[in-house]
């Protein structure tokens, strides 16, 4: 086979395997790792806000209400365009592991818990020598899950523009920026790792090294990456459109604005 045959067979071969996921994928991949339910209660969550902020700011009740099936349908939209059908099905592989199941349940039941109840416990970890084995792995583990380059999309491509939106535009100062990137991916860390700790109190330190193996999966860095994005992608147009009909700087205090260059 002469170079160019195989040049245009090795190009062909490639561009047949990173064919889109298909919607059915990305509907499947919502049930199994519960990101449908999720997305259902921002849905909900933000429905009240919206309602809220048109009680108390006349202008934006004069502005038309936004389609709360949009974040769904932006959510996976994004997930359909950049993850490959390749990708897809080993992600959803993944989910085949009866360990990832488990934590994917207890990590939806840890969000919705008392604050209090996973603050005590978290401090009774620590106060235990025989913790330390099981802080080290979950934090592995919440690393892979909650990645500082994932944490890092949800800053750029959502909150720097809200940010830019609530100062009139300006463009952030760059020193200033960087604190603000370095305080969010700070709390975001700590926060994440705090409900992983959490969400996995009942596993066997076994059962976690067998959640890290998977947290370490070409898969799940895949997946990761993926679902920031289409989490910055499905909630930017919703905020976007609520500070531009609600007055932001109205509503700030002056210990919480950017200040101006």
């Amino acid at each position: 086979m002469s170079h160019l045959k195989k040049t245009i067979l090795a190009f062909g071969l490639l561009t047949f395997n990173s064919f889109a996921a298909s919607p059915e994928q990305v509907e499947q991949y919502l049930t199994v790792s519960n990101s449908e339910e999720e997305l259902i209660s921002l849905e909900s969550q933000f429905s009240a806000m919206q309602k809220n902020i048109q009680q108390i700011d006349s202008n934006a009740t004069k502005s038309k209400t936004y389609d709360m099936q949009m974040l769904s349908l932006r959510f996976k939209d994004y997930l359909e365009k950049n993850i490959s059908e390749d990708e897809m099905t080993e992600i959803l592989e993944n989910y085949k592991n009866v360990v990832l199941l488990q934590f994917v349940s207890a990590s939806s039941e840890a969000e919705t818990a008392d604050p209090a109840a996973i603050k005590s416990y978290l401090s009774t970890l620590e106060k235990s020598e025989e913790s330390k084995a099981r802080i080290n792995i979950v934090e592995k583990i919440s690393k892979e899950f909650y990645s500082k380059e994932g944490i890092m999309v949800l800053f750029n491509d959502l909150m720097k523009p809200l940010i830019e939106k609530g100062i009139g535009g300006q463009k952030i100062d760059e020193k200033m920026l960087k604190k603000m990137q370095e305080s969010y991916i700070k709390v975001m860390t700590e926060a994440s790792q705090g409900i992983t700790l959490y969400a996995s109190k009942d596993f066997t330190l076994a059962e976690l090294n067998e959640l890290l193996k998977v947290a370490q999966t070409p898969a799940m860095d895949h997946e990761v990456k993926a679902v920031f994005g289409a989490m910055a992608y499905a909630l930017k147009e919703y905020f976007m459109s609520l500070a531009n009909r609600y007055d932001v700087k109205k509503h700030q205090s002056n210990d919480t604005q950017v200040p101006k260059k």
